[in-house]
């Protein structure tokens, strides 16, 4: 937490300073990335981590069932869960058996494991499991069937995931024609524009005021467009997050190396 609070102030009086003293535009690009680099680091891991639990609650469901279809009561299925491999399940597996060997009941082991991991899929799950054994279902077919329900939203999950998967490439395709539209502006129209003095003003438009605003506004739609993206494939902006960083990267090193250096339109004659 504190690492977070500090890139983010620290960030932050980079790019004012960049900003508004020393007018550098690469300084507000470096104190955006220092405030949000350690912060989308630590978000990626955590998502991950939730992932790869979401992937194995099923199997985890479908071994309580099957050691309570054996005989075996709660806490003893729970045990022998832990000595099978879940990958980063496994941990919070040893947590809900220790709890279950101190007495905690099984409906509130589960709910706080569910409110740990903070996955809406999981948490559905949860609920529909604690709701049955209440009423005073049988527990290994509410466990076999939270297992299947689970594994089916997973499932669609996933689909849906690839389905839009689709527009990821859409919008990258989209960008780079924009960008191919700034380098037509930059190296083919902004000496015809630097050239026009318009009537309210007194001096023609600098070059260098073409080139920072087209910079911008590359930086600007690649972030927007990566925004765009996790919003659309996941229903999460902050999904979409490293698209950004992705998409205002190639603008920027683009623009920046290959457009106003003019070394594209050199080679291309």
């Amino acid at each position: 937490m504190y690492i977070i609070i500090g890139s983010i102030a620290t960030g932050v009086i980079i790019t004012l300073i960049s900003f508004f003293i020393l007018n550098i535009n690469e300084g507000v690009i470096g104190g955006i990335a220092i405030a949000v680099f350690p912060y989308l680091i630590i978000k990626m891991r955590q998502q991950a981590w939730v992932t790869e639990i979401e992937d194995q609650f099923p199997e985890f469901l479908r071994a309580l069932a099957d050691s309570q279809a054996a005989g075996m009561t709660l806490p003893q299925a729970i045990k022998m869960a832990q000595e099978d491999d879940y990958g980063r399940l496994s941990d919070e597996i040893k947590v809900m058996a220790s709890k279950i060997s101190w007495g905690v009941p099984f409906d509130e082991v589960l709910t706080s494991f569910a409110d740990k991991v903070k996955s809406e899929n999981i948490q559905g799950t949860v609920s529909l499991i604690v709701i049955a054994h209440h009423a005073g279902g049988n527990i290994i077919k509410i466990l076999e069937s939270a297992a299947e329900s689970a594994r089916m939203m997973r499932g669609l999950a996933k689909e849906q995931a690839s389905k839009l998967g689709q527009y990821t490439g859409i919008i990258y395709i989209s960008y780079l024609v924009f960008l191919s539209v700034i380098f037509l502006l930059q190296t083919q129209f902004v000496a015809v524009f630097s050239e026009i003095t318009l009537p309210t003003a007194k001096e023609t438009i600098s070059k260098e005021a073409f080139s920072v605003t087209f910079q911008n506004m590359l930086i600007i739609h690649g972030a927007l467009s990566g925004l765009m993206i996790g919003k659309m494939t996941t229903n999460s902006l902050f999904s979409g997050i490293k698209h950004s960083i992705i998409l205002t990267a190639i603008g920027y090193l683009s623009f920046r190396f290959l457009i106003s250096s003019n070394l594209l339109s050199g080679i291309l004659g």
